[in-house]
């Protein structure tokens, strides 16, 4: 008895360590064995598929908020935090109440402005889109294909708007000329304020409305650098009278 169960043992050991034998060349290999199922190779389409349009979808979003979706010379410039205030540098509760005061004040937005008054010069640049250019004085002899920058031509919107309001509440009779440009000047701010967007949240201050909120804002100074390095002819080269303006 004890020999059997010993024999059995060694058995038992045996066939959990030696190799198990392999089937004969005889024998006949089930057909799911050798191919693969249809849905191995349908799983395989569906995943070189999905890899396909995730990579597709990655190109066709913006790399970030700010990309841009036209082809421009003009840089994107840094942004900076500023505090809007009531500078009476600019503006002056009694500005209006003369036609010189009115001037002088305006005067002191000269320096906003790049020293062509807004017109920039550029390279040509066969990847930008750009419209028919500007003829502006290149320098004191010569005339030559330029650009007005939007940013100053609003400014200079609103200088016009500022100087005749002045003339009209001290009596000076509207005419055709100043009613159309003040007409375009109106709708052309209406327009860039509505482009740019700003999203500022505003509050209440002891400044008053609008006042002493800070502003997300393009850096100013590096946008007049970039335009006054590639503008036309510079018109303030020297001393301006105390009541030229924009």
């Amino acid at each position: 008895m004890g020999s059997e169960k010993h024999d059995f043992d060694a058995d038992e050991e045996e066939e959990a360590f030696l190799p198990r034998s392999q089937p004969s060349g005889d024998e006949e290999i089930p057909p799911h064995a050798t191919r693969r199922p249809t849905t191995f190779y349908l799983r395989i389409f569906l995943e070189v598929t999905m890899a396909f349009a995730i990579v597709f979808l990655l190109f066709l979003r913006p790399s970030s908020p700010s990309c841009r979706i036209r082809n421009t010379p003009v840089p994107q410039f840094p942004r900076k935090m500023y505090t809007f205030t009531n500078d009476p540098h600019y503006a002056r509760e009694d500005m209006f109440f003369n036609e010189s005061t009115t001037l002088r004040t305006l005067h002191n937005w000269i320096p906003l402005s790049s020293a062509s008054r807004g017109y920039i010069v550029l390279p040509p640049s066969p990847s930008s889109i750009l419209p028919k250019p500007y003829t502006v004085p290149i320098d004191r002899f010569t005339d030559g294909p330029g650009y007005m920058m939007s940013v100053f031509h609003q400014l200079h919107c609103l200088s016009y708007l500022a100087e005749h309001f002045q003339q009209g509440y001290g009596g000076v009779e509207l005419d055709d000329e100043v009613a159309h440009h003040s007409a375009h000047c109106f709708n052309y701010l209406r327009q860039g304020i509505t482009c740019a967007g700003d999203t500022t949240l505003e509050g209440e201050t002891e400044q008053g409305p609008g006042e002493g909120s800070v502003h997300e804002c393009v850096d100013y100074d590096k946008l007049l650098g970039w335009a006054n390095a590639h503008s036309a002819y510079r018109w303030r080269e020297g001393l301006l009278p105390g009541e030229s303006i924009l």
